[in-house]
């Protein structure tokens, strides 16, 4: 009995054995993989649609886009020109490769009211609030 078990055993490990070896083989004689091949696929996406939430009517605007290592790019038509792309960007690249930004209109430097002025803004702000106290009312 324990010369048929272990003759089982014997025959059980040289399956084993001959089945990692010809698993073994094929992966050799192959040599690296190259992965997988990259084909760009590029369907034409620009619709509006209409969407309904909750009352509210919401437009969306669908289009496609290319990720690349500057950022997000709305894909070209080969019709379509490169000047009206130019024109749509907000950041422009300067000599050196950083980004220029556009410049900010200045802001109204900040000044204090003298008294006569003040008066008369108060004096504004009281007529505004009447008029429109008096609407509500109802009173003409």
């Amino acid at each position: 009995m324990r010369e048929e078990r272990r003759q089982e055993l014997e025959e059980h490990v040289q399956a084993v054995n001959s089945l990692l070896e010809d698993m073994r083989a094929p992966v050799e004689d192959e040599g690296e993989w190259g992965g997988f091949e990259d084909e760009p696929v590029v369907e034409a996406v620009d619709h509006e649609e209409e969407y309904v939430d909750e009352d509210r009517y919401t437009t969306v605007t669908v289009e496609a886009v290319d990720v690349s290592k500057e950022g997000l790019q709305k894909v070209v038509d080969e019709d379509e020109s490169e000047d009206t792309l130019e024109t749509e960007k907000p950041v422009e690249k300067e000599e050196d490769g950083k980004k220029k930004w556009p410049k900010k209109p200045q802001k109204k430097k900040f000044r204090y009211e003298s008294k006569a002025e003040r008066k008369v803004t108060r004096g504004k702000q009281k007529a505004g609030n009447k008029a429109r106290a008096d609407a509500r009312r109802g009173n003409d």
